[in-house]
Parts: structure tokens; C-alpha cells; sequence
């Protein structure tokens, strides 16, 4: 893929970055644009003023100045020829649309996962991102963390043999978070209705719903002011998000394809859960976990399963061998033969007492999430060194990018450079898109690999809402064989002209 030349800098000039989204979410990865320093934020919005009124402050404080321009109008951003660079941190279903709209304007983009709200979305924006030629990156930053680099090379090099067996696991089945999207709700609770549907002056609602379905706003969906909590509610509605397919299957399904080399392709065949339907309301009767999908290797068919949370986010079942790996925490086992995975396999894997003549390494850290103060503890730190050894992985056939740090270059804005330091993953993820932006080379996530997973977010979702299975061609991104009758790939409408059309 050829990349768009930016806009001639200046001696000394930095790309300008402008932030859409104010939510918790996009004020931590403003903080990590902030941190990084190598582009110069000069704007941000929120269809909430409050938000976007505290991301200013952010801004401002960082700067010491009051320069930053707050908007509520995310096209005031977009139309702008002095933004460079967009950051994208709304709610699912505003993802494809603002991220198009960018790249046909000649802007960068930083956009959340997943990276679309459908799978026909998603397809538009793979093929957007080649045609703009504009450099990509998903917030997939679970790629930029060692741990995970860690087990991906070892099963990319075939160090275990052949990958059999992946579990990717998400979602518990109970309250009101499993693992599929629910029937569009206009309210948590009925009888909080008055409470969480009280006016809010300060929010553009019908922005906020944007192409979605209009409803009465709700403080569950926008929740009201700088929130410090992750909002699930509308991740968890049809008309919005694909539940926690979408939210961590994102993050785990996207390490399943990455370790079996699906970046470029996908299933052939989902396959229904076979699980009871739930019997919660709030999930519409269905079922919240235990789909499977195929995928056609060379070697025969690989065989991954969506389960639900535990300790490990990402396992691969290996010829002679098994990988397990989460945030802060991974085990390998060798020497196993080939282990079929079942209930109590995985249930016995949760503890890495597990077959433990077998054990290479292992440690069950902390999940760090957006602490960016602390490193690899000890243990870890000393598990992934016991494995670069057994395993010989700065040696290995197959290496694996890092996160790429930005050339100190004289031909690169005066004082535009970054020490090798062991980053935290989330910065280490926005460092890689920030040297990419400047250098105009592909990022460890872009449109093309960050769009696969979405599609394999969103087929997930719909064999639980149609509670069917069906085939699938990797090469055309559609049904095969006469099946997924009456199921639909795209939004069914899109109102006020929001469609997401190339």
C-alpha cells in the first residue's frame, strides 16, 4: 500500500491531533497523546459540553495555555485542513463514519475498537484505507505488549507444532453482561425511566444517537457529565455495539487471529452455540457463549471457541503443547501431545497447576489496564526471559513487529525523539501510530488487520442474535453456500444522511 504524504512541515513543526470523543476512554488516550508529546493537540470534542469543556482543560493544563478549541460538531474538526491527525474514541456505531470522512479529508487515523459497528462497515473501511493511502491504527493495543508478542511467536513459529484448538474468552452469561449484544431497551430499569431520562441541557442528543434510531435519551447512554466509569449500556444494545464481541472479543479475538495467521483471511464456517438460551430478559433468550468458528489451514481445520471470562483471554491448543496468555499473565506447557479442549480441560487450565511436569513458565500477574506508572512486574518479566530462552525466540524464523518507535532523524520536526524504553503497552501502541504518522509506514494495527477482527466481532454477534449458524468466504467477506439467509451484514438505515458510503 502506497501512504499519502502529510502536509510539508516547518523546521520544528509537529502534526496537529484533534481528539472526537471525551468519554473515560478518550480522555486516557489523550493523556497518552499528551505523553507522547510528538504531536500538538489543538482541539477536541464531545456531543456533551461538560466533556468536551474538561478535555480543553486537559489540554490547556498540559500546555499552559488556553489555545485548545473545544467543539461539539465533530464536522468542525473534520473540515479543518490544519488537523493532521484525528483520534476517534465514540461509541461503536460513530466509529465508521467519522473515520471515513477523515481519511477522504487527508487525516490520520486513531480510532477505537472495534473498529465498526457492522461487518459491512468494516469492509468499507478496508477499503478506504487503501484508497486514501492514509496511515491506520485500531486501539487493538493488546499487539504492543510483549506478553502477547510472546505467545503469538511462539505459536506462529510452529514452536508447539501445529495449532489445533484456540478458546478466546469473554463474557460471563450473567446479570445483564454476556456475551452477545440485547433487543434495543430505552432504559436500564423501566421504573428509573423519569430519573435516567431527566433533560441534559448539555448534550446534543440527536448527535449522539447520530445514524442510529431515535429513542429518548437516556443518562445510561450518555452518561451525564465527566464520567469515571466505562458506560456498558449502550455497548450492550443492538442499535449501538455487539456487546462484549465487540468490547473484549475485540481484544481477544483480534490475538486469535493474529497467532493463527488470519490477519489477511477469516472463518469459512460458524458454527451456533449449543449452550441454553439464557433466561434473563435483558438478553432476549439468548444464548451467551459457546459459538464456534472454522478456519481452513494448509494442515487441516483450526477450531475456535468463544467462552466465557476466566483467566486467560487467548488460548492456543497446540500439537505438543498450549498457550495461554491474558494482561500481565501467561503459561506455556510443552511436551503435552495434543490436548482436546472440553470443560474440565478449561476449567482445569484456570489453575497453572495444571499438568505441571509440563510447565515452561508461568505467571498469573496483575491486569494493569490503564496504569501507566507500572511495568512488568518481576514474575512476568521473568517468565517472558525463561521463554526468549527455551524457546530461542530472538532467534526464531518468524519475528513479530514491536511497537515502533520514532526515528531521532535529522530529517524529522527538531526535537522529535523517543529514548528505547520499555513503554507501557497503551503508550507503547500510540507511540507506533505516532512514528508511523511521520514516516508514512503501516502500524502494527491498521484498517486492513483492525477490520478482519471487527468482521470476526460482528459475525460472532450474529449467531447469537439469529441463533444460527452459517458459512463464510474469507475471500469476498460474505455468505457462502446458500447460508445466512435473512441476516443482514449492515445497519438496516442510517438516518440524517450518516451513511457510511465510500
Amino acid at each position: 500500500m502506497k501512504y499519502q504524504d502529510h502536509r510539508p512541515l516547518k523546521k520544528g513543526e509537529k502534526l496537529t491531533f484533534a481528539m472526537i470523543g471525551m468519554g473515560i476512554q478518550g480522555r486516557e488516550n489523550l493523556k497518552g497523546f499528551l505523553a507522547n508529546g510528538k504531536l500538538h493537540v489543538i482541539a477536541v470534542c464531545d456531543v456533551d459540553r461538560e466533556r468536551a469543556a474538561a478535555g480543553k482543560a486537559l489540554v490547556d493544563s498540559q500546555y499552559g495555555n488556553d489555545k485548545c478549541r473545544a467543539c461539539v460538531d465533530f464536522r468542525e474538526i473534520l473540515e479543518d485542513p490544519s488537523i493532521d491527525v484525528v483520534g476517534i474514541s465514540t461509541p461503536d456505531h460513530w466509529h465508521a463514519y467519522i473515520a471515513l470522512e477523515a481519511m477522504r479529508r487527508g487525516k490520520d487515523v486513531f480510532c477505537e475498537k472495534p473498529l465498526a459497528f457492522s461487518v459491512e462497515e468494516a469492509k468499507t473501511l478496508i477499503r478506504a484505507e487503501r484508497k486514501f493511502g492514509r496511515v491506520f491504527q485500531v486501539n487493538a493495543w493488546q499487539r504492543s505488549w510483549d506478553v502477547f508478542r510472546t505467545a503469538v511467536m511462539i505459536v506462529r513459529n510452529g514452536l508447539l507444532g501445529k495449532i489445533r484448538y484456540v478458546d478466546a474468552n469473554y463474557g460471563n452469561g450473567n446479570d445483564k453482561l454476556g456475551g452477545p449484544s440485547h433487543p434495543i431497551r430505552f432504559f436500564d430499569d423501566p421504573r428509573n425511566a423519569k430519573k435516567e431520562g431527566a433533560p441534559n441541557p448539555n448534550v446534543d442528543w440527536d448527535m449522539w444517537l447520530g445514524p442510529a434510531k431515535v429513542r429518548p435519551y437516556s443518562d445510561q447512554l450518555a452518561p451525564r457529565g465527566v464520567n469515571t466509569f466505562y458506560p456498558m449500556f449502550w455497548r450492550f444494545d443492538d442499535d449501538f455495539g455487539t456487546g462484549y464481541n465487540g468490547d473484549w472479543g475485540a481484544h481477544h479475538l483480534d490475538i486469535a487471529q493474529w497467532g493463527m495467521d488470519m490477519d489477511g483471511s477469516g472463518p469459512y464456517r460458524l458454527l451456533c452455540s449449543q449452550e441454553p438460551h439464557s433466561t434473563n430478559p435483558f438478553h432476549g433468550c439468548r444464548r451467551q457463549y459457546g459459538m464456534k468458528m472454522l478456519f481452513h489451514k494448509s494442515y487441516g481445520d483450526i477450531e475456535l471457541y468463544h467462552g466465557p471470562f476466566g483467566v486467560w483471554g487467548t488460548v492456543f491448543y497446540c500439537d505438543n503443547g498450549i498457550v495461554a496468555v491474558n494482561r500481565g499473565k501467561i503459561a506455556v506447557w510443552r511436551g503435552t501431545g495434543l490436548v482436546k479442549p472440553n470443560a474440565k480441560i478449561r476449567k482445569a487450565l484456570q489453575d497453572v497447576s495444571f499438568m505441571p511436569e509440563c510447565i515452561v513458565a508461568e505467571s498469573v500477574g496483575r491486569d494493569y489496564g490503564f496504569d501507566t506508572s507500572i511495568t512488568e512486574d518481576q514474575a512476568l518479566a521473568k517468565a517472558l526471559e525463561t521463554l526468549d530462552e527455551q524457546f530461542a525466540l530472538p532467534q526464531a524464523k518468524l519475528q513479530l513487529p514491536r511497537p515502533r518507535l520514532l526515528p531521532a532523524t535529522a530529517s524529522f520536526p527538531e526535537g522529535i525523539q523517543e529514548k528505547d524504553v520499555n513503554l507501557p503497552p497503551t503508550l507503547a501502541h500510540i507511540s507506533d501510530f505516532v512514528s508511523c504518522c511521520y514516516d508514512r509506514t503501516p502500524t502494527l494495527s491498521p484498517a486492513a488487520v483492525g477490520g478482519r477482527t471487527s468482521i470476526l466481532c460482528g459475525l460472532c454477534n450474529l449467531t447469537y442474535v439469529h441463533d444460527a449458524g452459517f458459512d463464510w468466504s474469507p475471500a469476498t467477506q460474505n455468505f457462502a453456500n446458500g447460508t445466512g439467509q435473512g441476516i443482514s451484514l449492515k445497519r438496516d438505515a442510517y438516518r440524517n444522511g450518516w451513511k457510511v458510503k465510500l
